[in-house]
C-alpha cells in the first residue's frame, strides 16, 4: 500500500499518465520495451498469447464501478477500469468478460451460479468476486476453491496484494481467499460537517489524528451533548439536529477493529479461535453503548436506510458527524465536508485501522490453465494499483484535493490502514460467529447493556463452527 500512496501523492491532483501508456519510441524500440522502460516496476509476467482465451469473472458489482468496463464513457473511473482490462487483454491475448448478478436476496447467488459448472467439471468461470462473508464456507467445504498459493504467477509479496490478510485467512496451509488492490474495498469512515462544527465552535480534529490522539474518548466527547429540536415539535426525531446521525449496521461494527479488537485470530496451533472477549472489550462496549444513549446521537437500522420518516440524510446538514463508506455520496453537499479515520481505542494503540467490508476473491477448482489465471490476476492487481486507484481517488476527492489537503491526507491514512478480520469471512452459515461479528451493531440495537451476556450467548457455537473448518481435508 505504501507504493500505492506514493503514486497517489504524485497523481491525485489530476488523472496521472497511466502506467501502461507508451512514450514516443526511439527507432527500433518495440512497444513492450518502451512500456517497460517507463516503469519502475512491472510484474514478472512475460508477454504471451493465450489465443484469445476467455477470463470469465462473476460478481455483484456494476460494470464501470470496479473490475470491468465494457466501453469508454468519458467517466474517469469507468475509463480507467476499461484501460486496465485492455492492457491485460493486449499483453496476454485474452478476453476479459464479466457476468453481473443483479438479483440479490440471500447473498449466495455467485456460488449458486458457478456451482453447476464446477460439479460438471467445466472451466466456465475463472474468478468469483464475493461479498465479505457470503459463500466462502460453501466454496471451501465443497472443495470448490483453488489454493492461491498454487498460482505461481501471483507474487503475493508485492504491495498490490494484501499478503498479511491472505495468510490470516488460510486454512491448513491453503489460501482459498485473496485480497488486494484488485478488490473493491468498502471502508467505513467518519464524515463531518465543517460548517456546522464551526457554528458550534468545534475544531476539526486533523491535528489530533496526526498526533495519534484521535481516540474513542475524543470522538465521543465531540459527538455527544449536541442536540437541537430543529422542527420544534418537542420530540426527538429525524427533523432535529444532532452531533452524530447515521445508519447503524456493519459500519458500526467497524469501530471494533478500529479499536484493535478482532473477533477471530490464530492460536499457537495455527487455527482460528475467538479472541474478542476481554476487559478491553467490556470497556469499549460500555463506552459505545452509553454514547448511543446520548441525546446528541441518532441511529437507525439497515431496514430504514430508505425510510425518509426515520433516516436523517447527512446532506441535509443537520448532523456534525456521520459514519459511511468512503465514496462519492457526499460530493454534492452544499457545505464543506471533512473526512476522518475511525478513532483508535486509546493513544497507546499503535495504528488506526479500517476493516474492509468490500470484496474478496475466490478461484474455482475447475480452472484448466492455472498459469493464465495467475498471470491475469497478477496484471489486473498491478494495473488496479497504478491506474484504477488513482482514478478512484480523483473521483472520491474531486475539488477537496486542491481545496483541502487535510482531507487528502486523511484518505491516504485510511487506505494505509486496511485490515480484515477472519471472523467476517467465515461467519456465513455460522450463526453464532455472525452475531459476534456484528456485536457493536446488534448489542446496541438490541439494547443489551452488558456485553458479557451477549458474548456468552453466541461464543460456543461460533467456536464450534471455526473448529469444523480445520477438520476438512
Amino acid at each position: 500500500m505504501k507504493k500505492l500512496f506514493a503514486l497517489l501523492l504524485a497523481g491525485l491532483m489530476l488523472i496521472s499518465t497511466t502506467a501502461c501508456s507508451v512514450p514516443e519510441q526511439e527507432s527500433g524500440e518495440t512497444s513492450a520495451q518502451s512500456e517497460e522502460a517507463t516503469q519502475a516496476f512491472f510484474p514478472a509476467v512475460e508477454r504471451t498469447s493465450y489465443g484469445g482465451a476467455t477470463f470469465q469473472m462473476v460478481g455483484f458489482t456494476t460494470p464501470g464501478d470496479w473490475y470491468y468496463a465494457q466501453e469508454m464513457t468519458q467517466s474517469t473511473l469507468n475509463d480507467a477500469i476499461y484501460e486496465m482490462n485492455k492492457s491485460v487483454e493486449d499483453y496476454l491475448d485474452v478476453r476479459i468478460a464479466y457476468e453481473q448478478i443483479t438479483t440479490v436476496s440471500t447473498g449466495g447467488e455467485v456460488f449458486d451460479r458457478v456451482r453447476p459448472s464446477i460439479i460438471s467439471g467445466d472451466d466456465t468461470y475463472q474468478l468469483c468476486i464475493l461479498h465479505p462473508y457470503y459463500s466462502y464456507n460453501s466454496f471451501i467445504s465443497a472443495n470448490y476453491a483453488y489454493d492461491f498459493y498454487d498460482l505461481d504467477a501471483m507474487d503475493l509479496n508485492q504491495d498490490y496484494w494484501n499478503k498479511k490478510v491472505i495468510d490470516s485467512l488460510a486454512i491448513n496451509g491453503k489460501a482459498y481467499i485473496a485480497l488486494g488492490d484488485l478488490c473493491q474495498y468498502n471502508l467505513n469512515v467518519l464524515y463531518c460537517n465543517k460548517f456546522l462544527m464551526k457554528q458550534m465552535d468545534m475544531t476539526i480534529p486533523y491535528d489530533q489524528v496526526r498526533s495519534g490522539d484521535w481516540t474513542l474518548d475524543a470522538f465521543i466527547s465531540m459527538s455527544t451533548d449536541m442536540y437541537i429540536d430543529s422542527n420544534g415539535d418537542g420530540a426527538r426525531n429525524n427533523g432535529d439536529t444532532y452531533g452524530f446521525a447515521s445508519m447503524w449496521d456493519a459500519n458500526g461494527s467497524a469501530f471494533m477493529q478500529a479499536s484493535d479488537i478482532y473477533v477471530v485470530t490464530r492460536n499457537e496451533y495455527d487455527q482460528f479461535e475467538l479472541s474478542l472477549y476481554s476487559t478491553k472489550l467490556e470497556d469499549f462496549y460500555e463506552k459505545l453503548y452509553n454514547w448511543s444513549k446520548n441525546e446528541g446521537v441518532y441511529l437507525w437500522e439497515f431496514g430504514d436506510k430508505n425510510n425518509t420518516s426515520k433516516n436523517l440524510d447527512f446532506l441535509l446538514g443537520r448532523s456534525c458527524f456521520t459514519l459511511h463508506a468512503l465514496g462519492t455520496d457526499y460530493l454534492s453537499a452544499d457545505f464543506d465536508v471533512g473526512i476522518l479515520p475511525l478513532p483508535k481505542y486509546d493513544k497507546y494503540q499503535e495504528k488506526y485501522a479500517h476493516v474492509n467490508w468490500g470484496n474478496n476473491i475466490v478461484v474455482p477448482t475447475t480452472i484448466q490453465n492455472p498459469r493464465m489465471v495467475g498471470e491475469v490476476l497478477e496484471l489486473m492487481a498491478y494495473y488496479s494499483s497504478t491506474v484504477v486507484h488513482n482514478a478512484y481517488y480523483d473521483t472520491v476527492l474531486q475539488f477537496r484535493v486542491s481545496n483541502s489537503p487535510d482531507d487528502r491526507e486523511m484518505v491516504e491514512l485510511i487506505y494505509n490502514t486496511v485490515v480484515f478480520d477472519p471472523g467476517i469471512a467465515y461467519c456465513d452459515g455460522n450463526n453464532g460467529l455472525w452475531y459476534l461479528v456484528y456485536l457493536p451493531c446488534f448489542g446496541i440495537r438490541f439494547n443489551q447493556a452488558q456485553v458479557s451476556s451477549y458474548y456468552r450467548t453466541y461464543a460456543k457455537t461460533a467456536q464450534k463452527g471455526l473448529d469444523k473448518l480445520f477438520s476438512q481435508k
